[in-house]
């Protein structure tokens, strides 16, 4: 295996207002083998803690949200997901509650994420909670109503939307495909 490229220098580009809570960004220069060096941007959100993403069960079908995202412009079908408080299955708990008004039952911890590796240095838990379908959803309830609309997907429903490119959001399509593997 190759070694590690040693990091030479670090700088602090941007740390939000809140002192690094949320957002930092950091330049690194690395030198590389040939002896050259080269700087890449690394983006730490949450304080560098685990975020985590929620695949809330019910059989086998899987809820999903819709909000507003802007950075890509539009509105977008995804899994809940949130910044690490705690410890990844209470946070998934306490995110589904937030966006959904759901309890969920159990909480499992399926694998971990590393969502774009090139670029952001936290990782992000998959974690499966299991929901009573007779609960009633109540998006946004209890958090800053950025969540407009919540609703249970087959997953025959699922893999129409990811054909038709409706479902394109990375940290779902991730935990989609881990929850998959670790069911089969």
């Amino acid at each position: 295996m190759d070694a590690e490229a040693p990091r030479t220098h670090t700088r602090t580009a941007y740390t939000d207002a809140d002192g690094g809570r949320w957002c930092e960004v950091y330049v690194d220069t690395y030198r590389l083998r040939s002896g050259s060096e080269t700087a890449r941007h690394r983006i730490r959100v949450g304080g560098g803690r685990t975020g985590v993403v929620v695949v809330a069960r019910c059989g086998v079908d899987v809820l999903l949200v819709r909000q507003w995202r802007p950075a890509i412009g539009r509105w977008a079908w995804e899994l809940p997901r949130g910044f690490g408080e705690t410890d990844p299955a209470s946070d998934a708990l306490r995110e589904l509650a937030e966006e959904t008004g759901l309890t969920g039952s159990t909480a499992t911890v399926l694998t971990y994420l590393d969502v774009d590796s090139g670029l952001l240095e936290s990782e992000v838990a998959v974690v499966e909670v299991l929901v009573r379908k007779d609960a009633p959803l109540r998006p946004g309830w209890a958090g800053d109503g950025e969540i407009a609309q919540a609703r249970w997907w087959s997953p025959h429903d699922i893999a129409t939307a990811i054909r038709a490119g409706e479902l394109r959001d990375g940290f779902t399509l991730a935990a989609l495909g881990a929850s998959h593997a670790t069911r089969h």
